[in-house]
Formats: C-alpha cells, sequence, structure tokens
C-alpha cells in the first residue's frame, strides 16, 4: 500500500538536520552556559516548560551555538573541500542534533563514496579538517577568554565544577587573563567542546583522523600508534576515577577498542608521501598535545 511516504531529498535531510542541531544546540547552550545560573552537567536535562521557556533559552543560548557550529562546520568542510580538490564523491555535513546531551550535539560528518588512492590523499583529507576545526575553536577561545567574567577570589577555592582548558587555553588565558579564574560562557564553552573534539579525532588510531595520518605515514606505525592511543585513553580514565573526576573519555575507550588499527588499504599504499607532509605531521602531533588535557572537567570538594 502506497501511504505517500517519500525520503526527504539529499539537500533537504541535510539542511533539517543542519538546522536541528543549531537549535538544539542553542537550547543546550541556554541551559548549561549563558544563563544567570547554569545547570551542571551532571544535572538531569531542563526539559522546557513551554514555548516561551524553550525560546528563551534558545535566544541565550546563540553565541554557544554560532561558535560550536563554526568549529564542527569547519572541521568537516576542511575535509569536503580537500575530497573535491581530489575529486572524491563526498557528502556534504551530517550535523547530529543531541538534544538531551550538554552540547546539544553528538557532532558532525562526512561520508565518502569512494576508495582513496594513495598516501598523500588520504593525509590531505585527514589533516584539512582537524586544522580547520582547531583554527576556529582558537578563535572562539580568544572571544570566549575575553569576554568571561572573573570570579572572585572568595568564590574561586570553593568546591564546585571545573573545566579545564587544555595546554594551548592555559597559554592564552595566562596571556589575555593572567592570575584570573574565569566563569565558563557560551563562547568559552564552543572553544573547549571544539578543542576537545579536535583532540578526539587525533587520536592515531583506527580511522580517526589521527588514524588516518598514521596511516599515511607508515602502515606499522599505524598499528603501534593505535594501541598506544588505547593505553593513553585508558589510562586518562584510571587517573580520573583516582582523583575522583568524571571519567570524560571512558567512551572513548570503547570506541578505540572497537576500531583499534583496522583501517581500509589504499589502492598504492608505495605512493611516496613528502617532506611537506611529513612536517605537517608533526603538526598534527603538536596539535593533539597542545589540546589535551587529562582532565577535561575536574570535581573540586
Amino acid at each position: 500500500m502506497d501511504t505517500g511516504w517519500r525520503p526527504l531529498p539529499f539537500r533537504l535531510r541535510h539542511l533539517v538536520l543542519m538546522l536541528s542541531a543549531f537549535v538544539s544546540m542553542a537550547y543546550s547552550g541556554g541551559v548549561y552556559w549563558d544563563q544567570a545560573h547554569p545547570m551542571s552537567p551532571n544535572a538531569p536535562f531542563h526539559l522546557p516548560t513551554s514555548v516561551a521557556d524553550f525560546r528563551d533559552h534558545s535566544i541565550a543560548g546563540l553565541a554557544f551555538a554560532s561558535w560550536l557550529f563554526a568549529i564542527l562546520g569547519a572541521h568537516e568542510m576542511g575535509h569536503y573541500i580537500a575530497c573535491r580538490v581530489y575529486r572524491l564523491h563526498a557528502s556534504w555535513p551530517y550535523f547530529l542534533p543531541a538534544p538531551i546531551f550538554m552540547f546539544g550535539t553528538f557532532g558532525a560528518v562526512i561520508r565518502i563514496h569512494a576508495r582513496i588512492q594513495d598516501r598523500r590523499t588520504l593525509f590531505d583529507v585527514a589533516f584539512a579538517g582537524p586544522i580547520a576545526g582547531f583554527v576556529v575553536a582558537v578563535a572562539a577561545l580568544v572571544v570566549g577568554l575575553s569576554t568571561a567574567e572573573s570570579v572572585p577570589a572568595v568564590l574561586d577555592s570553593g568546591p564546585g565544577i571545573v573545566y579545564s582548558l587544555p595546554w594551548v587555553g592555559g597559554w592564552l588565558a595566562e596571556l589575555l587573563r593572567p592570575d584570573e579564574s574565569l566563569v565558563m560562557n557560551g563562547r568559552l564553552a564552543a572553544a573547549w567542546g571544539g578543542l576537545l573534539i579536535t583532540v578526539l579525532n587525533l587520536f592515531p588510531a583506527g580511522q580517526l583522523d589521527g588514524g588516518h595520518i598514521v596511516y599515511a605515514l607508515s602502515r606499522r606505525l599505524h598499528r603501534w600508534t593505535s594501541w598506544l592511543a588505547i593505553a593513553l585513553a585508558a589510562g586518562a580514565v584510571a587517573w580520573s576515577f583516582v582523583e575522583r573526576h568524571p571519567p570524560m573519555y571512558l567512551l572513548w575507550v570503547a570506541i578505540l577498542l572497537w576500531m583499534r588499527h583496522r583501517h581500509p588499504p589504499l589502492v598504492y599504499e608505495r605512493s611516496p608521501l613528502g617532506a611537506l607532509r611529513i612536517g605537517l605531521a608533526v603538526v598534527a602531533l603538536v596539535m593533539f598535545v597542545v589540546c589535551f588535557t587529562w582532565f577535561p572537567v575536574k570535581i573540586v570538594d
């Protein structure tokens, strides 16, 4: 029986997901980051009590949503543009809304409908995403640090939740707001989340961006770094339990164990990578280091 239902057209499907994710991010930004008394990420999600409540929270979270959307969009468009350069058939980014999550999204992905031919192509497509997202995340970080309110010394010593910026955030904070403790706002939260997403993607394992980069360098090296990435994430989780902080990398350990060192072979495995791309691989490693933090969220007693 014909029910009259039809799949959404390709471009409309992307648009619907994009708008849904943006609205979800805006609402989450208003709930968690940009209101007078933001909720704890450990608290139950605030369901809207009325249309006006949903509207007010969403308007309050527009800055958070705009910056996080820009970070995710830059990352995926970096991949997409690299695919277009190499004439690889790839989809537009799919944004994944998540209304019950503190960021309002599970991120964004593109689908590549072609087998990658050689190491240079693999490297360029993999590297283009993290570097584009990182640049926008640093811009959000500068804006967030510049606009964040300072915490009085009396309140700074009390119990609560502390969002730990990675090394690049600590350096910029010391440069822009030396010797201050800052209140997280939407722009700063978007930068914090964007840098966390960047470092998760740069773990050198499986088919993550970092895994693609290492595989382009050496198939054998990829096997070793995949297990090292698992050990690093597992170590961060174990240390979190010891220090009684939220184990932010727990899910990532499961994902890394599932992927391990599996990676589809290239058509031309022996094609040379070149000195320039080896240098850019070092840049990717530096990005991973400056975006990494053992405890993205700390509980202060």
